[in-house]
């Protein structure tokens, strides 16, 4: 008797379940802190006692920021400015509390008095000006932004080949012929991100991003292609999406927005076409409160394999992608963020033995600070862990058709972002990833080291 296949009904019980604890959280409201309200209302009982007392009338409105309330915050500050000799920094907290609003003219209103003031600090004045630049960005009905990254890579095995002795073909053990090889690349990334304001009450937007990067290895030159080609590809690689984010609800759920969107993409592979596809997906993201962020999506894409020398069976390798992800972030501290982000993706083809599923666990923890050369803006340092799981349908009859093949890949990385100046910035990232898996042929580990400098603009 056959066995009914359960793998696509587990798939969707994981979307299902992925789904459900981001619209979950989405629709919660921000969860109670019992110590932070005894906080709030001893503050609030000290403002009273002490009508005249600046500085709790301002711990008092510290205190209802952090816990989400920037109304009354806002409340509690502007009583200060009925002292004619309030403060130069009221104007400047006032108009940050405004910014978080998202009401950006009050902001940049109560910003340029308090820069206006001689009484601001130099340090107090260059944060508001930094505030204004950001706003009047963000207040412009049509935006573009990018980024140029250059950069310099070391990797220990870039084709991830097998580092066991003995492979198997067609369920027999023989000799590794090709055992992992170190190389450098050169690589050139260029990123464009353009917003154009609709103008409508739900704040809608057609949100627009280009992506294109060329890699360059030294061990790789020409354009030549050889039947089951080793050695890394010269890279190029090109893609867009365009859609339009709004908040569905302004008023029922202010924090809410999704963007549906449109994909398209495109592979070179030492000057050959390799791969394009092109899809729709929706993102979605929530703000808890302020310091809590969740966001998560779906995309499908169909990918087209080119017919080349180099990849015989590549016809094989096309069909449809989809992925669900969903990530939630979470501001510790003042500098300390930590994200942790679930994903799930389902590869179909034109042959089961290459058809997977794939599950993967990421957290990351970003720690800013300023910079130890008492000068520039700042630095930041990120550690970041992940684990992904691929089970692949079937057994491969070139490799073993008794076996199918399962992977676990193992990454961990450090990196370092420096910035030279309000434009400039250096990065250094260390990366090792290790793959074990239930068929040697699968097996491998890459150490990797990227040095770059970026350009924003």
């Amino acid at each position: 008797m056959r066995v009914p296949d359960t793998r696509p009904l587990r798939s969707s019980a994981v979307a299902l379940a992925t789904w459900s604890l981001f619209c979950t959280a989405a629709w919660a409201q921000a969860p109670s802190n019992p110590p932070l309200e005894r906080q709030v209302d001893e503050a609030f009982r000290q403002s009273m006692r002490s009508p005249g007392d600046a500085a709790a009338t301002t711990r008092y409105a510290q205190l209802l920021a952090q816990s989400g309330n920037y109304e009354g915050a806002i409340a509690a500050i502007e009583r200060q400015l009925l002292d004619p000799n309030a403060p130069a920094s009221v104007r400047l907290d006032l108009g940050v509390l405004y910014y978080r609003l998202g009401s950006y003219d009050m902001a940049a209103g109560l910003l340029r008095r308090a820069i206006e003031d001689p009484r601001l600090d130099p340090t107090q004045r260059s944060q508001a000006e930094a505030l204004l630049k950001d706003i009047g960005k963000r207040t412009q009905v049509s935006r573009l932004d990018g980024q140029v990254v250059l950069g310099l890579r070391a990797q220990s095995n870039p084709t991830a080949r097998s580092d066991s002795a003995n492979l198997l073909a067609g369920g027999a053990l023989v000799n590794n012929p090709n055992r992992p090889e170190s190389d450098t690349d050169l690589q050139a990334t260029l990123r464009l991100d353009h917003q154009y304001d609709l103008g409508l009450q739900n704040e809608a937007a057609i949100v627009s991003s280009l992506t294109a990067q060329m890699i360059k290895f030294s061990s790789s030159s020409g354009s030549t292609l050889q039947a089951n080609q080793t050695d890394p590809y010269n890279l190029g690689l090109i893609e867009v999406t365009s859609g339009v984010r709004f908040k569905p609800s302004p008023a029922g759920a202010p924090a809410l927005t999704i963007r549906p969107y449109l994909v398209a993409a495109g592979l070179v592979a030492q000057g050959h076409r390799y791969l394009s596809n092109h899809g729709a997906g929706l993102d979605a993201a929530y703000s808890l409160n302020d310091r809590t962020f969740i966001d998560g999506g779906f995309e499908y894409r169909y990918n087209d394999y080119a017919t080349r020398i180099d990849v015989p069976a590549a016809d094989e390798l096309s069909g449809p992608s989809n992925l669900l992800r969903v990530r939630l972030t979470r501001e510790l501290a003042p500098g300390h963020v930590l994200s942790g982000e679930l994903r799930t993706r389902w590869q179909r083809t034109k042959r089961s033995y290459l058809d997977h599923d794939a599950q993967e666990v990421r957290v990351t923890y970003v720690r800013s600070y300023a910079s130890p050369l008492k000068s520039g803006g700042l630095w930041s340092t990120s550690v970041w862990g992940g684990v992904q799981r691929r089970s692949y349908d079937a057994a491969d009859p070139a490799v073993d058709a008794n076996t199918a093949r399962r992977d676990t890949e193992w990454r961990i990385g450090v990196g370092q972002t420096v910035p030279l100046s309000d434009a400039w910035s250096l990065l250094v990232q260390l990366e090792h990833m290790k793959t074990n898996a239930n068929l040697p042929n699968n097996e491998s580990k890459n150490t990797s080291l990227y040095l770059a400098a970026g350009y924003r603009f």
